[in-house]
């Protein structure tokens, strides 16, 4: 059986992928509404990626003939990078275009040794921090705590002599998915000992972990510099519309001020 009326611009193997996963859709729909597999995500004895249960959610669409994802599917999509991803855009200062250059590296550990050529000549680093990942572990050491790796990384990077006059900003992002979990019932303290009794609402394990991420500053901080925090949800696009302008005037005053040119 193949699928009716193929797109013949569409590449074989997307047309092979989308008939498969039609052919599968109710047997995928039975497995993810069946009590059984609630019970084991709800106790925490089956894990799943973020993106994994957006789409499960919504694979009756997804699985349809001649899908097309909505710009909320391209947000909740996961790719992980590899490597160091360039982009290059304009950015408008003071009514002049500068040329911008923004590098994404890929954040595993094995590939952090990358990011060395790209710090010479930084003007700002964009540390992205996930706050829903307090109850999830790195894959390439399943002993140590995401929050935990993203704190030790962070220190290494405010202490580093080389990059004491590049402006930092902090993102403390999926705020989304860290609501969504708490309401679940996870347990913050169950992951992190430290955290104690405090309430497990959104707001206290926010104030928690920015508090944690502050102090990695005030006390490594190699230039004295001001640290801009952001709580951001990728998925939020209005909202991550405003943060990255306000991020981008941040960086620029910095650089003004840095080369004198600041009124």
């Amino acid at each position: 059986m193949k699928p009716a009326n193929p797109d013949p611009d569409q590449d074989p193997l997307i047309q092979e992928i989308g008939h498969l996963l039609e052919l599968s859709k109710t047997d995928i729909q039975e497995l993810w509404e069946h009590s059984v597999v609630k019970g084991f995500i709800a106790k925490g004895m089956l894990k799943l990626d973020e993106w994994e249960e957006y789409f499960l959610k919504h694979v009756d669409r997804v699985a349809t003939p001649g899908y097309l994802p909505s710009t909320d599917d391209i947000l909740h999509a996961r790719v992980q990078t590899l490597g160091v991803s360039e982009h290059v855009f304009d950015v408008n200062v003071r009514g002049k275009l500068i040329s911008w250059h923004l590098y994404d590296v890929g954040g595993a550990r094995g590939q952090r040794h990358t990011w060395v050529p790209y710090f010479d000549d930084a003007n700002a680093i964009i540390f992205i921090a996930p706050v829903s990942a307090f109850d999830q572990y790195l894959e390439e050491d399943p002993r140590v705590n995401r929050i935990d790796d993203s704190l030790q990384l962070y220190t290494q990077i405010c202490s580093n002599a080389l990059l004491k006059n590049v402006s930092l900003v902090l993102f403390l992002n999926k705020m989304d998915l860290l609501k969504r979990k708490l309401v679940r019932g996870t347990k913050v303290r169950k992951y992190m000992p430290s955290f104690g009794d405090r309430a497990n609402d959104h707001e206290t394990v926010l104030q928690y972990l920015r508090a944690h991420f502050m102090k990695v500053h005030r006390k490594n901080d190699a230039g004295n510099r001001v640290l801009y925090v952001h709580v951001t949800s990728v998925v939020d696009t209005m909202a991550t519309r405003r943060i990255i302008g306000d991020v981008r005037d941040s960086i620029s005053r910095g650089q003004l001020q840095t080369t004198g040119l600041a009124a």
